[in-house]
């Protein structure tokens, strides 16, 4: 298993971009892959379409579990 972490403190520099791009091209490699938003305006969230109102904060909280925040999607 490698991890993978994309980080800047400062906005518009293409972190999410660049997450999103490496994890369909890791994909479609047929790699498995795991994307964990950290983002407080959850832009990688969105940009897959996934709605929701939980965020990693409540993980981190011990409030909820990965495996309930987990979404999978195929491809």
């Amino acid at each position: 298993m490698k991890i993978i972490t994309i980080t800047n403190q400062k906005g518009g520099t293409g972190k999410t971009t660049l997450a999103i791009n490496l994890g369909v091209a890791l994909a479609s490699m047929g790699k498995k892959i795991l994307l964990i938003d950290f983002d407080p305006q959850a832009n990688l969230t969105y940009s897959f379409g996934i709605k929701t109102e939980d965020t990693i904060v409540e993980v981190l909280q011990g409030k909820q579990t990965l495996q309930t925040m987990h979404v999978k999607r195929e491809g």
